[in-house]
């Protein structure tokens, strides 16, 4: 039986939000087109009517879950304005949930590294992604107060030391020192 357009185009949704959930969880390594497939519950040999390439999978589940992660942010300033969504991003990214379940987390603390070493394949839509978190919780600073010429730099650093603590808390597991770094981090970001 033939699939409609619809149909298709949900096997693909599907796939690439497998895709974006396994590359936060293990990385690229971790993303093979049999592991995606698998965890999307199809068979490999469908994945060619979607894709030209492993790389074409890689890059739209990277578009997908920098997006998931603006929709976030997006959706809380809708409810509550800029100010209070930079906090709740804060938030969010510093919590427990997101440092213990890193495949509905951030892209960047998930696979950056992995970015790094493929920047012909993820560059391009790390870049775009970066941009649009850039934007947003530069957004939240201007609301905090934050001058606005100002407000690239500080979102640039906001980000920056999110990114690292979350890696740095994952690494370092459940510990007294996981517990020194979320604190610090918490205590500089929620008084900026």
């Amino acid at each position: 039986m033939r699939k409609t357009r619809e149909q298709t185009a949900e096997s693909k949704a599907k796939i690439v939000d497998t895709a974006a959930r396994l590359l936060r969880e293990h990385g690229v390594a971790g993303a093979s087109i049999a592991d995606v497939m698998a965890a999307a519950g199809m068979t490999q040999g469908g994945f060619y009517r979607h894709f030209a390439s492993k790389n074409d999978m890689l890059a739209a589940a990277t578009r997908h879950a920098f997006a998931a992660m603006a929709g976030g942010i997006d959706r809380d300033m809708d409810t509550g304005g800029a100010e209070a969504a930079l906090a709740a991003y804060v938030a969010r990214y510093l919590s427990r949930e997101h440092i213990a379940h890193p495949g509905m987390g951030c892209p960047a603390a998930g696979f950056g590294a992995d970015a790094g070493r493929m920047p012909d394949v993820l560059g391009t839509e790390f870049t775009v992604g970066a941009e649009q978190l850039i934007t947003r919780v530069a957004a939240g600073l201007i609301a905090r107060g934050v001058a606005e010429h100002d407000a690239r730099a500080e979102a640039i650093r906001t980000l920056t030391m999110l990114i690292g603590t979350v890696v740095m808390a994952r690494a370092l597991g459940a510990s007294p020192l996981q517990d020194e770094v979320i604190a610090a981090a918490t205590a500089v970001l929620a008084t900026d």
